[in-house]
C-alpha cells in the first residue's frame, strides 16, 4: 500500500512544480517532517510500525526550453493490528498509514494537490490501489482531535480480496495541513471488526515535528 500511495502523491507534486525553477534556475527541494504514532498510544491500540521510509525523489522537467531539477522529500508510516482470520489464524489485516509530503508554497500559492484534496478524494487516489479495494461507498463524518486541533475524518466501505475470499471492508481518510506539510492519513480493516476507536486514537496520538 505505501508505493502507490507515495507514487500518486509524489507524481501529482512534481508535475506541478515545473514553475518554481523559473524562480530559481538551481535544484528546488521539498521536504516534509516526518509524523508518528507516540508509542504509548501503540502500545494501547496494539498497533505495530512496520515500515518508516523516507521518499527522495528527484526529477528533470524542462520548462521554456531550459532544464529545472525539482527534488522531493515524504515521509510514511505503515502501521498494522493482527486479527484473527478463523483457519488462516493472525493476519495483519488492519492498517493504518500516515504520510507527510511538503506543502511548498510558491507567492502563497500552494503547489501540492494533496494540500486540496477532500477526504472522498484521499480515498479515490488511494484506496482503490491499495490491495485492490473496489465498490468503495461514502458512510459517514465525524470529527477527531489530532495535532492540537479538531480533524474531520470521513468512513467509507468497500470489498477486497484477501487470501481469494471477498471480505468487506471499512475505510477511514483524513487530509489537513500542519506546520507547513500535508498530512495524510488512510486506514482499512474488515468491516466486521469494530476499530473505529483505535483509529481515533492513533489519530489523537500522532506526532509532527514540523518545519
Amino acid at each position: 500500500m505505501r508505493k502507490p500511495l507515495l507514487g500518486v502523491l509524489v507524481a501529482l507534486l512534481v508535475v506541478s512544480s515545473g514553475c518554481v525553477g523559473l524562480i530559481t534556475g538551481e535544484t528546488v527541494a521539498f521536504e516534509s517532517a516526518p509524523t508518528s504514532v507516540d508509542d504509548s498510544v501503540l502500545e494501547s491500540t496494539g498497533y505495530e510500525l512496520t515500515n518508516s521510509t523516507e521518499q527522495n525523489v528527484t526529477r528533470t522537467v524542462e520548462f521554456a526550453g531550459q532544464e529545472r531539477t525539482i527534488r522531493v522529500v515524504s515521509h510514511v508510516d505503515q502501521y498494522r493490528r493482527g486479527i484473527d482470520f478463523g483457519p488462516l489464524g493472525t493476519v495483519q489485516l488492519s492498517r493504518f498509514v500516515v504520510v507527510s509530503t511538503p506543502n511548498a508554497e510558491v507567492a502563497g500559492q500552494s503547489l501540492n494537490p494533496a494540500a486540496q484534496w477532500s477526504n472522498r478524494e484521499v480515498v479515490a487516489q488511494v484506496a482503490a490501489r491499495a490491495g485492490g479495494v473496489r465498490d468503495i461507498q461514502f458512510e459517514s463524518n465525524r470529527t477527531t482531535q489530532s495535532l492540537g486541533e479538531s480533524r474531520q475524518v470521513s468512513t467509507f466501505s468497500g470489498v477486497m480480496t484477501v487470501f481469494g475470499q471477498e471480505i468487506d471492508v471499512r475505510m477511514h481518510a483524513a487530509s489537513f495541513e500542519h506546520e507547513g506539510d500535508v498530512i495524510v492519513v488512510f486506514a482499512v480493516h474488515p468491516d466486521e471488526i469494530d476499530e473505529q476507536a483505535r483509529v481515533d486514537t492513533m489519530l489523537r496520538g500522532l506526532e509532527h515535528e514540523g518545519n
